[in-house]
């Protein structure tokens, strides 16, 4: 099982690559509907950074590990 900063570590690569791919499709020039898409492809990006990744930043390690434990 990936450990919490794994999984962190692995949104944040495919946030990255998400952005990656948007200022792609900004620059591909391929005519219209490129703006739109872009648009849509930042709007998950944000979504997974804002919102998964800033939640799994607050997950607290150890008492995750306690839960699991079964120790509360």
């Amino acid at each position: 099982m990936p450990s919490l900063n794994e999984c962190r570590a692995t949104l944040r690569s495919i946030i990255s690559d998400m952005r990656s791919i948007e200022a792609d499709i900004r620059s591909s020039g391929y005519g219209l509907g490129q703006d739109l898409c872009a648009d849509c492809v930042q709007r998950v990006a944000d979504r997974y950074e804002n919102n998964v990744l800033s939640r799994l930043n607050r997950v607290d390690s150890n008492r995750l590990a306690d839960w699991v434990n079964g120790e509360d």
